[in-house]
């Protein structure tokens, strides 16, 4: 099987988005300096589709975590993404990462999509913010300007102001 780890920048496959493109982007940054991530995304079908594509891509440790995957099952693959040596992605539904998930093998967060709820994003980065971190954490929020994404981010954004005025 082909990897495009060689020519990574110019895999042959195809790509979906500008935003895609740019994930990608980023994701060849990672695999060339062997560190791991975490994609947070709330919509199935980009899991399904992040799990083939970067396989396909980059190879690597791709696994996910949603839903329909037992929280014991969970925290198993936690810790078989934290043994990897080398690029290694997990996949999250944010609202599946659950309260307590410590991920610290990982020092690069992307936000897919972003949250309407800012406390799910600041939940889900903080998987990677825990004790024990000792690596610089690097967030990618993704979004397009002039869309409905860029409505959600200021929306984002102004719910976080108002929660830091309110708190004293």
């Amino acid at each position: 099987r082909d990897h495009c780890v060689t020519g990574v920048q110019t895999c042959a496959l195809p790509i979906l988005s500008r935003k895609y493109e740019r994930t990608i982007e980023i994701l060849s940054e990672i695999f060339i300096n062997k560190e791991k991530v975490i994609i947070f995304t709330s919509f199935t079908k980009m899991i399904e589709l992040f799990l083939s594509d970067i396989r396909a891509r980059l190879g690597g440790y791709v696994n996910y975590i949603n839903g329909a995957i037992s929280a014991s099952k969970r925290q198993l693959i936690i810790d078989e993404y934290s043994k990897q040596t080398g690029f290694s992605v997990l996949i999250i539904n944010p609202k599946a990462g659950g309260v307590g998930l410590n991920i610290t093998a990982a020092n690069h967060i992307i936000h897919y999509n972003l949250e309407w709820n800012p406390a799910i994003e600041d939940q889900a980065t903080a998987r990677a913010y825990r004790r024990g971190q000792a690596k610089t954490v690097f967030v990618y929020r993704l979004f397009y300007s002039n869309t409905i994404e860029e409505i959600i981010n200021d929306k984002i954004e102004r719910k976080r102001e108002l929660s830091n005025l309110s708190i004293v």
